[in-house]
């Protein structure tokens, strides 16, 4: 608590942490976007049935996320999901990715206690929306530019 007199400040290092972790949020959840439907047609799914599984597979990372709360997010969920050979494997490690993703709750938790004042909060929360609106541009457009089919795009003249 800030002393009377003293007008309080915003914590902008320990806020600059929070909102890098808050990045890495919409990154994992929408880098898979841009190869998303390539990786499907890969596993053998017929052309009319890639969206319907595109789909699914996309929206099973945030139901897994919603229905799991806070656990720590695995980095091998991440792998597993990359190194998929079929659809059913690309699904779970999708599914598990989201079940370990509780970053949202603990980093509300953590600017609540790191900002106790009223007057200072409104502006302390707004970085966090900020943060996912920065990382769903970046995690797709970074992922489309360099890694979709990395083989095609080295192997062409």
């Amino acid at each position: 608590m800030a002393k009377p007199g003293k007008i309080p400040k915003l914590p902008v290092q320990q806020l600059v942490i929070l909102a890098l972790c808050r990045l890495a949020d919409p990154i994992s959840f929408s880098s898979v976007f841009p190869y998303l439907p390539e990786m499907i047609e890969s596993f053998n799914v017929p052309k009319n049935e890639v969206g319907r599984w595109a789909g699914i597979t996309s929206a099973v990372f945030s139901l897994s996320q919603a229905v799991t709360g806070v656990l720590l997010h695995l980095k091998k969920c991440g792998l597993l999901f990359g190194f998929s050979k079929n659809l059913p494997l690309a699904i779970v490690a999708r599914s598990l990715a989201g079940a370990s993703n509780g970053n949202v709750g603990i980093l509300r938790t953590a600017v609540a206690e790191m900002v106790p004042h009223k007057e200072l909060q409104p502006k302390a929360f707004s970085v966090m929306p900020l943060m996912w609106t920065i990382g769903s541009i970046f995690g797709p457009g970074f992922v489309r530019a360099l890694f979709t089919d990395p083989k095609r795009a080295l192997t062409e003249d």
